[in-house]
């Protein structure tokens, strides 16, 4: 067949047959000329030979490469509102979103939380986690750092002075989510005060989820957050981990990751109180400026004007009146509370203070610390309420020795900061002895070939009715220090109480009469005041010297600090009375169970010569 014939045969569609041009988008003719348009070049080695002369062409345009890239990865997690739950009915959200965004972004493609941000004006956005991701979070977090399936909790709260702008939590992340890093830190400082701004996150046992960027500093990080205090501005304040570990704020943040932290920052003083105190002095002159300005400026006032003259002169007499009054106040109560400790008593109470441990545990994230003291040998005394703390409500008494086994350390040396590791006790997992009525707990340290400071069992004395008695201990998570407090009397106790009562009430607590016998008809409180198995005193002791020894003036071991009866005042607490178990009604207690006294003292001649001595 001829050439001619064969190619008739073949039909053409030029639909299904383009031009190689067809295959290339077009450049325009005005740019076809343009030096500076991005030209393909095309190797003539690999296309085949009709199509080597085909021109440059140019890349394909923006819009189709942002199609042919891969979208960003989308997130879920679970949203709970719950500011308002008949109008939400605690119903949780699907919340789908981009890892780009931030949190609040993220939250805001919810309607329902539109709704509610628009319905709460003036109130600040509070997200904490609950699956997933602990702590409350910063609004401006990366969504990509929020784990997938998470749960969070939405609430409102009224802050004084919000963290951030809402407009700058609503900008898209361009950082990979692998430079990211997140960690947590308490809520309250190492020495119980407040680092936030937030009084609503201002509680003990909350702690914040906080984001940095790798090589960030720490320093850097909580002041980009927006939640602390002012004193981030500062250079004096570091990070402890553990207790035992302390991180200097000018490290960077990549190793942080999911650790949580106290902040260790010398805080200043409130400084309301102390512009307050400033300004005392001008206020009675500004006082007169300004009544003097209304009465020269309003022409009718001037007949009333004697008058008010006088009553403004009045109530000045009283203030200084009042002001001579709370100094020789001042002076009186200085003189009650002075008192000198004997030589000889403070070398015992030196020598006896090595006894007293520092206990902290951290079980799960529940941590906290108390004091205790040796017993005898291995064992050591604390509060039986401390052990209920440790273990968590809802446990069964099975598991507990176990898990205070995992979870306590025990320190004789806490009297400077920080702490070191390898001073640390633990605990054996074994627990027998403890009584809820008396609140004590015998617990067994583990040898770690470490001495155990001298047991204090052979020192036990009377309790005192009267006089001066000494609580050593770690109040508040402190130092080991002393604190020589008055004995409240069997006999004075419901009066005692009674006149601090009137007391708060006469400097402004709002206590009613009706209220006061309410409180100290209160069953509770009615059994501490008759109770012979308790000394009862005044001191600044509060959380964290559970467990304390007590002694008297002797030096001799009398009790174990227990717990006070406290009433709530302008948002603090004030102490009404403290009190701690009699070591003779713990041993008593004790001796009850053979075996269990036995396990401690080892034979019944020893215990006979004890209870002799007590």
């Amino acid at each position: 067949m001829s050439c001619k014939k064969r190619r008739s045969q073949i039909s053409f569609n030029t639909r299904k047959n383009k031009k190689i041009d067809d295959y290339f988008s077009q450049v325009p003719k005005e740019e076809q000329n343009d030096p500076n348009t991005p030209q393909v070049k095309v190797d003539s080695k690999k296309m085949p030979r009709d199509i080597t002369n085909t021109r440059d062409q140019r890349p394909l345009s923006p819009k189709k490469i942002q199609q042919d890239q891969t979208p960003p990865l989308n997130k879920k997690i679970t949203v709970t509102l719950g500011v308002n739950p008949r109008k939400h009915k605690k119903m949780k959200y699907e919340l789908s979103c981009s890892e780009t965004s931030s949190l609040y972004a993220a939250l805001n493609t919810l309607n329902a939380v539109r709704e509610e941000v628009e319905s709460r004006k003036g109130r600040e956005m509070l997200v904490c986690g609950k699956e997933g991701i602990e702590g409350y979070l910063n609004l401006g977090m990366p969504f990509c750092c929020v784990p997938e399936g998470s749960h969070v909790v939405i609430t409102f709260c009224q802050c004084k002075s919000k963290t951030e702008e809402n407009k700058r939590f609503s900008e898209p992340q361009d950082q990979a989510s692998t430079n990211y890093v997140r960690f947590f830190i308490h809520a309250v400082c190492s020495k119980g005060k407040k680092i936030l701004k937030c009084r609503e996150l201002s509680q003990e046992g909350n702690k914040l989820c906080v984001y940095g960027f790798k090589g960030e500093t720490i320093r850097d990080t909580l002041r980009k957050d927006g939640r602390f205090c002012s004193f981030v501005e500062s250079d004096d304040w570091k990070l402890i981990n553990d207790l035992d570990t302390i991180i200097e704020n000018t490290q960077p943040v990549d190793e942080l990751e999911g650790k949580l932290f106290q902040v260790a920052a010398e805080l200043p003083k409130n400084p309301r109180v102390v512009s307050v105190t400033q300004s005392s002095g001008l206020e009675n002159r500004n006082f007169h400026k300004i009544e003097l300005y209304i009465v020269n400026e309003y022409t009718t006032l001037k007949e009333e004007g004697e008058k008010l003259r006088a009553y403004i002169k009045e109530e000045s007499e009283k203030r200084k009146k009042k002001a001579s009054l709370f100094n020789v106040h001042k002076e009186h109560f200085g003189k009650m509370t002075k008192n000198s400790i004997p030589v000889k008593l403070n070398k015992h109470l030196s020598r006896v203070s090595d006894s007293v441990g520092f206990l902290w545990w951290n079980n799960n994230g529940n941590s906290g610390c108390a004091t205790c003291f040796v017993f005898k040998e291995l064992y050591i005394l604390t509060c039986r309420h401390v052990i209920t703390s440790i273990v968590g409500e809802g446990i069964d008494s099975s598991e507990w020795a176990k898990i205070i086994s995992q979870c306590v350390k025990v320190t004789f040396d806490y009297e400077e900061f920080p702490l070191t590791e390898d001073k640390f006790f633990v605990v054996k997992p074994w627990f027998e002895i403890s009584d809820e009525k008396l609140d004590y707990a015998v617990l067994e340290l583990e040898e770690n070939g470490q001495e155990v400071p001298a047991g204090l069992y052979n020192g036990i004395g009377p309790v005192p009715l009267s006089g001066l008695i000494y609580i050593i201990g770690h109040p508040e998570g402190k130092k080991k220090s002393i604190d020589g407090c008055t004995v409240v009397p069997p006999g004075s106790r419901s009066k005692n109480c009674q006149e601090k009562f009137q007391a708060r009430e006469e400097a402004g607590c709002c206590f009613s009469t009706s209220f006061i016998h309410m409180f100290t008809s209160l069953r509770s409180f009615q059994e501490m005041l008759h109770n012979s198995d308790v000394v009862t005193y005044d001191t600044t002791f509060f959380g964290g010297s559970s467990g304390s020894p007590v002694f008297d003036s002797n030096g001799s071991l009398v009790a174990m600090h227990a717990a006070g009866i406290t009433c709530p005042y302008q948002g603090g607490a004030n102490n009404i009375i403290e009190f701690g178990s009699t070591m003779k009604s713990i041993l008593a207690n004790i001796k009850q169970d053979e075996h269990k006294y036995n396990t401690i003292f080892g034979n019944v001649q020893d215990a006979e010569m004890l209870s002799t001595d007590s």
